[in-house]
């Protein structure tokens, strides 16, 4: 921190203590505009100076939250205060920010604090009934969109996805189908979406329709940007299934020399379960074997 920035706090809340007493809040007697300045101060400085702390640091909190005794209502402030109360594993706190946050958005019409809570509600607290809530109220409120995104995700990605993991395939289906169909009315190639189409391989393969999921998992072999690690273990999956030997084992063999060259799903959030390790393959052909 600069010594201009150090002097700068210092001397305001030196000047603040003297001015309030216990429990109080001490921007109260700050003006509307004095509040906002301190505020965007305190916020500014926990994203530069503080960058590399923002997950967990303390430090970064401390500003957070000086930011928001300023300005106690700031949704944007309130959401980047939860991601790093979560990121540090206090949880209650973090959804106690958020939930304000979001209900506070949703005053104003507007659905990006719920995207991201539907996308933590997901991918941190597994709380699948409440994505697909979420999700639901954020397609309702963006009618006049054809989809929204969530995070940097298509909202009804993971919509799908919680119905996958609720073991509820036919919804998940149709989530994924659906989801395929509106890139399509937006001019985007629908084979392009790798993650929603692999998701869509793997809800027609838990629900037992293989030859739909080798459609799918074959047609993604075919795209220069799909992941092939867990396409060619999937497929011989499903050939092993089908007693069909040589197929399965071809797509082992190819699934671990695309795992070892490094063509494998890599996702920093353990959410999505069918990341596969070479211990699966191996084992694999070896039962073949």
């Amino acid at each position: 921190m600069s010594l201009k920035n150090f002097l700068f706090i210092s001397f305001t809340l030196l000047f603040l203590s003297c001015k309030t007493t216990k429990n109080e809040n001490p921007f109260e007697y700050l003006s509307s505009e004095e509040r906002q300045k301190l505020a965007k101060f305190y916020h500014d400085i926990s994203i530069t100076e503080h960058h590399y702390e923002a997950q967990t640091g303390k430090l970064h909190r401390i500003y957070k939250d000086s930011a928001l005794m300023a300005v106690p209502d700031h949704v944007e402030y309130m959401q980047r205060a939860s991601y790093s109360y979560k990121k540090a594993g206090e949880h209650i706190k973090a959804m106690e920010i958020l939930n304000k946050a979001v209900a506070l958005d949703l005053q104003n019409n507007s659905t990006k604090t719920l995207e991201y809570r539907a996308w933590s509600m997901l991918y941190y607290y597994r709380n699948y009934e409440n994505t697909i809530k979420d999700v639901d109220l954020i397609e309702q409120m963006n009618s006049h969109l054809l989809y929204s995104a969530c995070h940097a995700e298509p909202c009804l990605f993971l919509k799908g996805q919680a119905y996958y993991r609720l073991d509820n395939y036919t919804k998940a289906i149709d989530t994924f189908e659906h989801l395929l169909s509106l890139e399509r009315q937006k001019g985007l190639d629908s084979k392009d979406d790798f993650l929603t189409n692999f998701y869509l391989a793997r809800s027609y393969f838990k629900a037992n329709n293989l030859e739909k999921a080798i459609f799918y998992l074959e047609e993604q072999l075919q795209m220069p940007y799909s992941v092939k690690a867990e396409l060619n273990f999937y497929l011989g999956e499903i050939y092993a299934l089908k007693n069909e030997k040589d197929k399965a084992l071809k797509h082992f063999l190819a699934s671990k020399e695309l795992y070892i060259a490094n063509d494998k799903i890599y996702e920093p959030y353990v959410e999505r379960f069918d990341e596969i390790f070479i211990e699966d393959i191996e084992s694999e052909i070896q039962k073949l074997n």
